[in-house]
């Protein structure tokens, strides 16, 4: 268990398994943790750039392999990267997000 603060996300894989997983907040712990860790679709783009730590991606690759809202993810895309927990790069004017550089 890390000794630092963390998020800790919870699902299911696709065999029915529970899989419990910690990030890491280095050195900072965002004011409104609490509020982006009880929303499901935050804790899915979390999860799905912490499987991928040193890629970017665009949000509409997000929402496909997400299966998702594009809405839902927008807004969480935002929120998060507003918090500081993920980075939005421009390429071609087209946002990329990653985890942030102190999450890798």
């Amino acid at each position: 268990m890390p000794t630092a603060p963390y998020l800790e996300l919870e699902n299911i894989n696709l065999k029915g398994d529970k899989m419990t997983t910690q990030i890491a907040i280095e050195g900072k712990l965002p004011q409104s943790l609490s509020e982006y860790a009880s929303d499901p679709c935050c804790q899915k783009v979390l999860e799905f750039l912490r499987q991928h730590p040193r890629t970017r991606f665009s949000q509409l690759v997000i929402v496909y392999a997400l299966n998702s809202n594009r809405l839902y993810i927008e807004r969480a895309l935002n929120y998060l990267t507003d918090s500081g927990m993920i980075r939005r790069y421009l390429k071609n004017n087209v946002p990329f997000y990653s985890l942030s550089a102190e999450e890798w």
